[in-house]
C-alpha cells in the first residue's frame, strides 16, 4: 500500500478537524521552501496558512506533486515540499513554475504512530488552498548527488534523544545521522550515479522496492562477500536507502526488478517518506546490471561427518503444491548436500491455513520423506509434537511446529519410547547407563522427544521447544530446536523514538531463559552432554534475548564465521542473522558451521530464510570417559593452583 491508500482517511480526518480549528488566522507568506521545512523533523508552521509558496513542479503522483525552489543556502533545511491536492486536483506538468497556498501540515502515512511525518501543503479547496501556473517548461532544479564525496550518507542512523519529533531543541544533524541527512533532504531531487542492491527486489506492501547502497559507500560497515551490507552490533546501515516504484504510472518509469548485489546506474528522484522508511522515488528509468550470484551449495561431506541442519521452511503445509514439495527437497538434497538430520521450523499441519481444527501434520512430513525416498533413495523418517489448535502463533489454522527429518540408516532411537503430548513438559535425568534420559509429563514416563515448558507464558501464542534424544555413530546428542517469537511489532530503525524500543524482545528473553535453564539441568548432571541448541531464533547473535543461551555454556556457531557472512534474512536490504546453532563444549572441536545463501538474497525464493548446515566430524568427538578425565584433571589442577595460592 503506497500513501493514496494508507493515507487517505487520515488526510480527510485531518481536514475536519482543521475545519473546526482555531488556526485559521496564523499565517506565513511569501518565504522559501527552507523556512517551512525548518531545521527539525517537523515545521515550527505545522496547520498555519501557508502562501505565495513558489517553486518548480519536480514530480507527480496519484494525489499532488513536489515543487522545489532554489534554496535558503542553509544545508539543514530542505528546498522542497510536497503539495496535496487530492485525486481530482490540478498537477501541473513537470517544469511547471508555481504559487501555491494552503494549510502547511505534517502527514503521518498510514496514521502510524511509528511513521515519521512530511511536511506538505494541503491546496485543496477545504484548506482555501490555490494552485497557480506562472509558467510552463521551465528547466528543473540540479539533482543534489548523495553517496558521493561531499554528500556521504552517514551510517548511523539517529541519536538517543527519545522521540526526535518532541524532543526540545532537536536541530537536524545530517553529517552524523542518516535520518537527519534525509529529512535535510525531503521531497528534493536527488540522484547516484551508481548503486549496488542490497536487498531483492521486495514483493507484499513494499511491492517493487530495491533498497541500495551507493557504489561511493561500498565498504561502510560489514560487507557481505556476495554484495549485500550485514547488519551487526552498532551497525543498523543507515547509508541503505529504498528506491521506490510508486510513480510508475506519473512518471512513465520502469523501477528494477534484481536480486542482491545487482548495479543500477543513474539513479534519480524525489526523497519520500513511508512504511518506516526514507524512499527515493524514481523519476527515471536506470539502468540495471544483473547480479552474477547464484544459489550457494554446500560442499560434499567425508566419510564419518555427520550433516546436521536448520530450516525455516516458511509454512509449509501438508497441501502444499508438488512443486514447492519438490523446491524444499531440492534445497535439502543439492544446496545442503542432503543433511542426515534435519531440524525444520514452520511445518504447518496436512491442510495449511485452513482453520478446522486439524493440528496433525503427519501428511505434511510423510509428503516430504516420500519425496527424499524418490529423488535420493534414502530412507528418512520424521518426528514432531502436534500442537493444541491455534495456541501456537503464525497463521491461524496452519498451526505451525517444530519438526526432525532424519536418516533412518544414520540416526536411531531407544527402543519403546514415545514422544510426549503438547502439553507435557520435558525434563531430564542421569539413567543408569550414565545417559540422559528425557522425561515427559506428571507421570515422568521415559520419551524420545517433549516439549520444554509448554505452559509457560513465554511460549503463549508462540512455538513450544521441541526436544529430541538421539544416538548417531554411538553418540547421544540431544538437540532443542526452536522458533521463538518474531520481531513483529517492534518499533522501526526509521522511526520517531530512538532508540527504537523492542517490546518482542521480553518473550524471545523468557524463551531463552526456559531453554538455557533445560540446558543447565543437563549439564548439571552430565558436563559433557551432547547439546545442539538450533532453530529460528527471530534475533540477532548479539541481542540480549540470546544471551542466557550463551549464559548456559553454549557457543554459537554463527559467531565461528566471518562478519560477513553472519546473515540467513534480509530484512529491508539488511542482511541479518536469525537463524542459529548452539553447542555444548563437547562438540564444539568437532564442529564447523556454513550458513548456505541459497533463499535471502534472491527475488525467486524457496523460503525467506537460509538454511544453516552444521557438519560434525564423529570421530572428533570424545568419548564421555574422556571428558570425564578430561574435567577430572582440570578440577585437580585448580585444587592444586588453590593449595599453592
Amino acid at each position: 500500500m503506497h500513501r493514496i491508500l494508507s493515507g487517505a482517511p487520515m488526510r480527510l480526518a485531518a481536514l475536519t478537524a482543521l475545519l473546526f480549528s482555531g488556526w485559521a488566522q496564523a499565517q506565513v507568506s511569501n518565504v522559501k521552501i527552507g523556512v517551512l521545512q525548518g531545521t527539525s523533523h517537523k515545521s515550527a508552521f505545522e496547520n498555519q496558512m501557508a502562501t505565495g509558496i513558489r517553486g518548480i513542479v519536480t514530480a507527480r503522483d496519484n494525489n499532488g506533486f513536489w515543487i522545489q525552489d532554489d534554496g535558503d543556502s542553509n544545508p539543514l533545511t530542505s528546498d522542497a515540499i510536497y503539495i496535496f491536492v487530492g485525486s481530482g486536483g490540478t498537477k501541473p506538468a513537470v517544469g511547471a513554475d508555481v504559487t501555491v497556498g494552503g494549510r502547511l501540515l505534517e502527514f503521518r502515512p498510514g496514521s502510524d504512530a511509528n511513521n515519521l511525518t512530511l511536511t506538505e501543503i494541503s491546496a485543496v479547496a477545504a484548506n482555501s488552498g490555490s494552485v497557480v501556473v506562472n509558467s510552463l517548461g521551465n528547466s528543473l532544479p540540479a539533482a543534489r548527488v548523495i553517496g558521493a564525496v561531499g554528500s556521504i550518507i552517514p551510517n548511523a542512523i539517529a541519536p538517543n534523544v527519545g522521540n526526535v519529533e518532541t524532543h526540545a531543541g532537536y536541530t537536524l544533524q545530517p553529517g552524523l545521522y542518516a535520518m537527519d541527512f534525509y529529512e535535510s533532504l525531503e521531497g528534493m531531487r536527488v540522484s547516484m550515479a551508481s548503486a549496488v542492491s542490497t536487498s531483492p527486489t521486495l514483493t507484499g506492501d513494499y511491492n517493487g522496492d530495491t533498497f541500495v547502497v551507493s557504489r561511493g559507500q561500498l565498504g561502510t560497515g560489514v560487507m557481505s562477500p556476495r554484495g549485500g551490507v550485514v547488519l551487526a552490533s552498532g551497525q543498523f546501515n543507515g547509508h541503505r536507502i529504498a528506491i521506490d516504484n510508486r510513480l510508475t504510472s506519473t512518471m512513465g518509469v520502469t523501477a528494477p526488478t534484481v536480486n542482491v548485489g545487482a548495479q543500477i546506474d543513474g539513479i534519480a528522484g524525489v526523497i519520500d517518506y513511508s512504511f518506516n522508511n526514507y524512499r527515493l522515488l524514481l523519476t527515471s528509468t536506470p539502468t540495471v546490471t544483473a547480479s552474477p550470484l547464484v544459489a550457494e551449495v554446500a560442499a560434499p561431506r567425508a566419510a564419518g561427518h555427520l550433516g546436521f541442519a536448520t530450516y525455516n521452511v516458511e509454512n509449509l503445509g501438508g497441501n502444499a503444491s508438488a512443486a514447492r514439495i519438490s523446491e524444499v527437497v531440492g534445497q535439502m538434497r543439492v544446496n545442503l548436500q542432503m543433511p542426515e538430520v534435519l531440524a525444520l521450523q514452520e511445518i504447518q499441519d496436512n491442510n495449511g491455513s485452513t482453520n478446522n481444527g486439524v493440528v496433525a501434520a503427519d501428511v505434511t512430513l510423510t509428503r516430504l520423506t516420500d519425496e527424499i525416498k524418490a529423488t535420493t533413495g534414502k530412507d528418512y523418517g520424521f518426528l514432531t509434537i502436534n500442537p493444541v489448535n491455534n495456541t501456537d502463533g503464525g497463521q491461524t489454522g496452519g498451526n505451525i511446529r517444530q519438526a526432525f527429518l532424519y536418516d533412518k540408516s544414520v540416526v536411531s532411537f531407544d527402543a519403546g519410547k514415545q514422544t510426549g503430548g503438547a502439553l507435557d513438559a520435558v525434563s531430564a535425568v542421569l539413567g543408569g547407563d550414565g545417559q540422559i534420559e528425557l522425561q515427559c509429563g506428571a507421570a515422568s514416563f521415559a520419551c524420545l522427544a517433549g516439549r520444554i515448558d509448554p505452559t509457560n507464558a513465554a511460549f503463549g501464542s508462540s512455538r513450544k521447544p521441541l526436544v529430541m534424544d538421539m544416538n548417531v555413530g554411538g553418540q547421544q546428542i540431544i538437540v532443542v530446536s526452536n522458533h521463538f517469537n518474531s520481531k513483529g511489532g517492534d518499533q522501526p530503525l526509521f522511526g520517531p523514538n530512538q532508540p527504537p524500543v523492542n517490546d518482542s524482545e521480553t518473550q524471545r528473553l523468557a524463551q531463552a531463559q526456559a531453554v538455557a535453564a533445560f540446558v543447565q539441568g543437563i549439564l548439571a548432571i552430565k558436563p559433557n552432554a551432547n547439546i545442539i541448541v538450533t532453530g529460528d531464533l527471530n534475533d540477532f547473535q548479539f541481542a540480549s534475548s540470546l544471551q542466557p543461551l550463551y549464559a548456559a555454556g553454549l557457543t554459537n556457531m554463527v559467531d565461528t564465521l566471518a562478519p560477513g557472512e553472519r546473515y540467513t534474512y534480509n530484512y529491508q536490504g539488511n542482511a541479518q542473522a536469525l537463524d542459529h546453532m548452539f553447542v555444548s563444549a563437547s562438540l564444539l572441536g568437532a564442529a564447523s558451521l556454513d550458513i548456505v545463501h541459497a533463499n535471502s538474497e534472491f527475488r525467486t525464493q524457496v523460503s525467506d530464510h537460509d538454511p544453516l548446515l552444521m557438519t560434525l566430524n564423529l570421530a572428533a568427538i570424545p568419548e564421555p570417559q574422556t571428558v570425564l578425565l578430561m574435567l577430572a584433571g582440570l578440577g585437580l589442577l585448580s585444587l592444586r593452583r588453590r593449595k599453592a595460592a
